[in-house]
């Protein structure tokens, strides 16, 4: 472990890596281009991290959570006032950036000579102003002689082995907000290790550590005597099988949530509701069961990826086993444990999906039989429509012959009261003049 933090400002090119396993100047220019998502201004930078007692005589020491100013946590570590420096880098929530500047940032990993491939996890921790990297998955593990820079070989039987190694492991675990409808999201952390052989010390950096995992690991290094720097490999393990705990939970949940889809496609009437309380399924169902769909084709890959890195962890660990290293033997069935509950989690999973396209076609099938039933009845009704639209105008017809009928009539009677009324209207006249001259006469 490095004891200055001199030229900081070109980490990780301050490090000597062989430009044959690390491209430092591309790695520095990144963390440059992408600092403002990544980091916090210098007044907002905060590290926390575990403060270890003194050990107790049967084993047992304190060990405080505390939040320092950065500058703080380097001075202790320049000053090696305890063995393993165990941080956290924290984020105010899931979607913001790492509460630690950038200067602070290239300081912390200069003195802990942190190796660049833990760029690749620490890049997954930025401001989420742009589409999830979801399905990135970093696993490294690189061995040394004593503790210089240069990997050595992959020889096991190596008297003194020196290690890093890096990770990130996705998981579920309760968000505890009132929307979305879903109770859980996909959350990650990243961890990384390193251990010196020669001096005996090791170092942890924890990247957005759940509480429940930091109350995990604050019991486990309270046993001062199962937690020296030569056991703390076991404690990936540990690591991987804490985060792992909401699965079942999680997986029950979608389960009961597909029952009930499933529910609707099985107990709905063909016919549609015929009584109160019927189960009725319609398009919105085959929309659900979609977003499920889709919903569990995201978590299959995901515990894909964490079976994968299961699986490569516990071979690279197997590796590192020698006579300094005994817990590597222990870890491996702990991580064998995470596999295997990983295994359990995709078959169930599959499970799902599979029954999903069977019920998905069964309410398709029977929407269809309904949509043509009802497309039956429609023109059912319309064709008694155009029946009755028919006799309606088989009427209009003979009321409009008729008018025209009566139209003629009343034409004729025009015509002849045309042809007579004037004749009879000068008769009148002319024999009323008759009847005025007699009257006269007689008088």
């Amino acid at each position: 472990m490095s004891q200055t933090i001199d030229d900081w400002r070109n980490y990780p090119q301050n490090l000597h890596f062989s430009s044959l396993d690390v491209d430092a100047c591309r790695i520095d220019n990144r963390i440059s281009t992408c600092s403002k998502d990544l980091f916090v201004d210098r007044d907002a930078s905060v590290i926390a991290s575990f403060k270890l007692g003194i050990s107790s005589q049967d084993g047992s020491r304190n060990v405080e959570m505390v939040r320092s100013d950065p500058a703080e946590v380097l001075t202790g570590i320049l000053a090696q006032r305890q063995e393993t420096p165990i941080l956290f880098l924290e984020q105010s929530f899931t979607w913001s950036r790492l509460q630690i500047c950038e200067e602070h940032f290239r300081k912390l990993f200069s003195c802990l000579k942190v190796h660049p491939d833990f760029l690749d996890i620490v890049h997954l921790f930025c401001q989420k102003i742009r589409p999830l990297e979801e399905g990135f998955n970093g696993f490294f593990v690189n061995k040394y002689r004593y503790n210089r820079s240069i990997p050595a070989s992959l020889d096991s039987e190596m008297e003194h082995q020196s290690y890093n190694l890096g990770y990130n492991v996705k998981y579920v675990a309760r968000h505890g907000r009132d929307c979305p409808r879903d109770p859980y999201s996909i959350r990650e952390i990243g961890v990384y290790q390193q251990f010196c052989s020669k001096s005996r010390t090791s170092a942890w950096i924890f990247l957005q550590a759940p509480a429940k995992l930091q109350a995990r690991l604050q019991c486990a290094f309270g046993e001062d005597n199962k937690t020296t720097p030569e056991h703390q490999i076991r404690l990936h393990g540990t690591v991987l099988l804490s985060v792992s705990e909401d699965w079942r939970d999680y997986l029950s949940y979608l389960e009961e949530d597909f029952s009930r889809l499933v529910d609707r496609g099985f107990y709905t009437n063909l016919k549609g509701p015929q009584f109160s309380g019927d189960v009725e399924a319609d398009y919105s169902d085959i929309r659900k069961l979609q977003i499920l769909t889709d919903k569990l084709r995201r978590l299959q890959h995901i515990v894909k990826l964490n079976i994968r890195l299961g699986k490569e962890m516990r071979d690279s660990i197997k590796s590192l086993q020698n006579a300094e290293l005994q817990e590597a033997a222990h870890v491996d069935s702990q991580i064998g444990r995470f596999v295997y509950d990983q295994q359990t989690n995709f078959d169930r999973i599959d499970c799902l999906l599979q029954r999903s396209g069977g019920i998905t076609q069964l309410i398709q099938n029977l929407l269809e039989i309904r949509a043509t039933e009802s497309g039956k009845r429609t023109n059912l009704e319309m064709q008694k429509l155009t029946e009755q639209g028919i006799e309606e105008n088989r009427l209009v017809k003979r009321l409009t012959e008729k008018a025209s009928k009566d139209t003629k009539s009343m034409m004729t009677i025009a015509l002849i009261s045309a042809i007579f009324l004037p004749a009879t209207f000068l008769a009148g006249f002319f024999g009323q003049g008759d009847e005025e001259s007699l009257i006269k006469e007689e008088i």
